[in-house]
């Protein structure tokens, strides 16, 4: 099993692929999904918006993924709506999924006068772990632990997940790996996984439930950097980003001593 990525990266997965019921039946109102557009938006913003799609009624509908509290979230969305609305001449949707661990403390509008910015603002805990995994969609096990009453329900999500079949029990799973830091759940999911291996209740193969658990420790350490990156130099630039995204424990250790004197992200992490 190779070594799962960032937040971002198992998020878009479960909304991309097997497209969670979160998207089909709540946030764009439920009109299908016609098309995935992959979009890069002009320079002045900084990053490439999360998720684009192309809808059956030919609106456009923007998803972004929050894990912290931004004051100048309706601001970015705005920057967005206008750039999406002049790259394709359509009607644009948007919302944001609030998945921190901190109580959620964000705007959905913002009255400029004559302009007014709204979007859908939506905290993953409103939604409860149980309405999740029953949907029968994959994708809603790996949310489900994010969502109300997640973090008592991992055992039982973790059960769900291995019984899935082949590719699709292994892809959840990595999610859930993935996912855990951002409840602080990486402990809880090691336990649990640990329990898996117990010889008279043989959920998974032994060899996946441990490559997890490394996984779970890697990503760990990768969040915590990455949080040590946000606080020091104040922004992690995407190059920053895909490089703790696929990082080893050897590159974690190393880069967690140089922080400490470095006075640049180059100065820790090398060349763009």
């Amino acid at each position: 099993m190779q070594r799962v990525g960032s937040y971002d990266k198992a998020l878009k997965e479960l909304f991309q692929q097997d497209r969670s019921s979160l998207l089909l039946d709540l946030l764009t109102g439920g009109v299908p999904v016609g098309q995935i557009l992959n979009v890069e938006l002009a320079r002045i913003v900084e990053r490439w918006a999360d998720l684009v799609f192309l809808l059956e009624d030919e609106s456009i509908f923007h998803l972004e993924f929050q894990t912290r509290n931004d004051k100048e979230m309706p601001y970015r969305q705005g920057i967005y709506c206008v750039l999406l609305g002049q790259k394709y001449r359509r009607r644009v949707r948007q919302a944001v999924i609030y998945l921190g661990e901190a109580k959620m403390r964000m705007e959905n509008e913002v009255d400029l006068g004559q302009t007014k910015l709204a979007y859908t603002l939506i905290d993953i805990r409103e939604i409860g772990a149980d309405t999740l995994m029953a949907s029968g969609r994959p994708a809603d096990l790996a949310l489900a632990m994010l969502a109300h009453g997640g973090a008592e329900r991992i055992l039982a999500i973790l059960k769900k997940a291995a019984s899935l079949k082949g590719s699709e029990r292994d892809t959840v799973l990595s999610q859930l790996v993935r996912l855990s830091g951002l409840r602080q759940l990486q402990d809880h999911l090691i336990m649990e996984l640990n329990q898996m291996l117990n010889p008279t209740d043989p959920f998974l193969k032994i060899t996946l439930v441990q490559d997890m658990i490394r996984d779970a420790s890697l990503n760990a350490r990768i969040q915590m950097l990455r949080d040590q990156f946000r606080t020091k130099f104040r922004t992690l630039p995407k190059w920053a980003d895909e490089k703790l995204e696929s990082a080893t424990s050897v590159q974690v250790r190393r880069w967690s001593k140089k922080i400490v004197t470095a006075d640049t992200l180059e100065g820790v992490l090398g060349k763009k």
